[in-house]
C-alpha cells in the first residue's frame, strides 16, 4: 500500500514545494519592510526607478546621484515589465513580493524535473535544499535586484532544455541578456554547452553565443556610456586583474565548495556546471569583498544552474545520495544567511512610520538607506550620502546617522536656519525654517 505522501503529496510535490517557497520568501520580505530594515540602498534604487517608469518618464534616480539616469548604471530593460504593477501598487514591498514570486516559480520547474530523473526521496531532498539554498535567501535578504527575473528564467530553459523542448529553452535563456549585461556570456556559454553535448548543434550554438556576446558587449560599450554621466561603464574600475589570484582566495575557494555542495558534488560531471564560469569570473576579478562570498544576491542565478547539474549528474547509484549532500549542505549553510532575522527582528526595528508620513508632504527628501524605499514613491529622493549640491525641502534622518542632532548638521550642511517639525521613532524630519 503507499504512503500517504505518495498517494497525496508526491504527485502535487511542484506546486507544494514553489507555494512553500513563496510564503517563506513572502514572509522575509514582510518582515524587513514591517521593521524598516535595509542592509543596503538598492531597493530604494529600483523603487525609485519604477517609480520614474509608472509615470512613463526616464528612469532618473536622485538616490544614485542627482539627476542620475540608471541606464547608465547596468543594462536591465526586463524590469520595465514590472511597471503595471507599479501603477497599482507604488511601494518598495511590491518588488520584493514580486522576486519572491518569482524565484518561487523558478522551484517548480527544478522539482519537477527532479521528480522525473531522480528517487522520490532523493526528489524531496533536492526541493528542501533548492528552497533552502544560501544563494536565494541572501538574495531574498538583499531585498531586491535584476537577477529575480534571472533565477526563473534559467531554471525554467535548462529545464525545457532536457526534455527536449528546443524553443521554448532557448527562448528562456536567449532572454537572459535583458536581465543584465554580464548574462549575456552565460548565454554564450549556454552555447557552448550545447556543442559539447552534441557536436551537430554547431549553427545553434554559434547563434547563441553570437547573441549573448553581442548584446553583453552592446550593452557594455554603446548603451551604458551613452546614459553614464562619465561616459563610460562604472564597474569597470571594480576588476584588478592584478590581484585575482591572491586577494580573498580562500573566500573564493569556499564558495566555489558551497556551490559544488549546492549541486550535491554529482553535478561537477555536468557541462551545465559551466554556466556558472561567467558569473564567477566577474565576481572573482572583482576588488569588491562582497561579490567573493556567499552573502547578498551575486549566487541566486546560480543556484538553478547547481540544481539542474546535480540531476544531470546523478547516475543511479546517486539519485538520493547526491541529493542528501545537497540538503545537509543547505542546513548547515542556514548560518550564511540571515533567516536569523525570524526570532531576532526585534533587535533591528525601528517604528520610523511617523517620519515618513510626515516627511511624504514635501517635494523632496534626503534620508537614510533605512527610508528610501518608503519615500520614493512620495517624493524627490536623495540619500544623505550621494545628493552632492542638491538642497532638499526637508530632511529624515536619525542624529545616529550623522553623529549630530538633525537641525545644526543641515544648517551646516545645506546653510540657512532649519526647524524640526516631527520627532519620533529615533527619527528627526527637519526642514528649512520659516
Amino acid at each position: 500500500m503507499q504512503s500517504f505522501a505518495a498517494r497525496h503529496l508526491t504527485p502535487h510535490a511542484p506546486a507544494i514545494a514553489a507555494a512553500f517557497a513563496f510564503v517563506l520568501y513572502a514572509s522575509f520580505a514582510i518582515l524587513m519592510w514591517r521593521i524598516h530594515y535595509s542592509p543596503s540602498w538598492d531597493l530604494g534604487i529600483f523603487t525609485q526607478m519604477l517609480t520614474q517608469y509608472a509615470q512613463g518618464s526616464a528612469p532618473i534616480v536622485d538616490i544614485k546621484g542627482p539627476g542620475f539616469n540608471l541606464w547608465g548604471d547596468h543594462f536591465h530593460p526586463i524590469l520595465i515589465l514590472l511597471t503595471p504593477l507599479f501603477w497599482v501598487f507604488p511601494s518598495g514591498l511590491t518588488l520584493m513580493l514580486a522576486q519572491a514570486a518569482l524565484f518561487a516559480a523558478s522551484v517548480w520547474p527544478v522539482v519537477s524535473l527532479a521528480f522525473e530523473r531522480l528517487t522520490v526521496r532523493g526528489a524531496w531532498l533536492l526541493a528542501f535544499s533548492y528552497v533552502l539554498s544560501w544563494g536565494l535567501l541572501n538574495a531574498v535578504h538583499s531585498q531586491f535586484h535584476e537577477i529575480a527575473f534571472g533565477v526563473p528564467l534559467l531554471a525554467f530553459g535548462l529545464v525545457w532544455w532536457m526534455r527536449g523542448k528546443r524553443l521554448p529553452a532557448i527562448v528562456a535563456i536567449g532572454l537572459l541578456v535583458f536581465v543584465k549585461e554580464d548574462l549575456g556570456l552565460t548565454v554564450a556559454v549556454f552555447g557552448l554547452v550545447i556543442w559539447l553535448r552534441d557536436r551537430s548543434e554547431l549553427k545553434l550554438a554559434l547563434a547563441l553565443i553570437a547573441w549573448g556576446v553581442g548584446w553583453t558587449v552592446y550593452a557594455v560599450a554603446l548603451f551604458l556610456p551613452l546614459f553614464n554621466p562619465e561616459g563610460g561603464y562604472d564597474y569597470t574600475e571594480n576588476v584588478s586583474l592584478a590581484q585575482t589570484l591572491t586577494d580573498g582566495l580562500t573566500v573564493k575557494i569556499g564558495t566555489v565548495g558551497f556551490l559544488a555542495l549546492a549541486a550535491g558534488a554529482i553535478g561537477l560531471r555536468s557541462p551545465y556546471m559551466l554556466l556558472m564560469l561567467p558569473t564567477l569570473a566577474w565576481r572573482f576579478a572583482g576588488n569588491v569583498e562582497g561579490y567573493w562570498d556567499t552573502s547578498f544576491h551575486y549566487s541566486a542565478v546560480l543556484m538553478p544552474i547547481a540544481a539542474v547539474s546535480l540531476i544531470d549528474g546523478a547516475g543511479r547509484a546517486h539519485r538520493t545520495l547526491a541529493p542528501l549532500v545537497a540538503a545537509v549542505a543547505a542546513v548547515a549553510l542556514l548560518s550564511q544567511t540571515k533567516m536569523d532575522l525570524f526570532w531576532t527582528s526585534d533587535g533591528y526595528a525601528v517604528d520610523a512610520s511617523g517620519a515618513i508620513e510626515e516627511a511624504s508632504q514635501y517635494g523632496s527628501v534626503a534620508t537614510d538607506v533605512r527610508l528610501l524605499a518608503y519615500l520614493a514613491p512620495h517624493a524627490r529622493t536623495y540619500w544623505y550620502g550621494s545628493m552632492e549640491d542638491a538642497v532638499p525641502e526637508a530632511v529624515a534622518l536619525r542624529p545616529d546617522d550623522v553623529d549630530s542632532p538633525i537641525e545644526p548638521w543641515a544648517e551646516e550642511r545645506f546653510g540657512g536656519d532649519w526647524e524640526t517639525v516631527y520627532s519620533g521613532g529615533g527619527y528627526d524630519v527637519v526642514v528649512p525654517a520659516g
